[in-house]
């Protein structure tokens, strides 16, 4: 089992999940179909602020700093940055 069961998701909705990450590994997703699920479930900014709120200062650093490099040398092709 992949999530913890806690008092905001019930059984059937990890069950739910647990089977989703299973389907997603088992077709070995990427990052720009995880990108492209994410959009469409219209989730983005949620996960967005959920990973930032998680991620270490260092991580989120790291994150800018490799942004700025690809906008810096123009090879932001494959990023929505708006």
């Amino acid at each position: 089992m992949y999530l913890k069961l806690n008092n905001i998701m019930d059984l059937n909705q990890k069950s739910s999940a647990d089977h989703i990450i299973e389907h997603l590994l088992a077709i070995d997703v990427d990052g720009e179909t995880m990108q492209y699920i994410i959009e469409g479930a219209n989730l983005k900014y949620q996960i967005l602020k959920q990973l930032i709120i998680e991620a270490s200062d260092f991580d989120i650093s790291n994150l800018l700093e490799e942004r700025n490099s690809l906008h810096d040398s123009g090879s932001n092709s494959h990023f929505n940055c708006t």
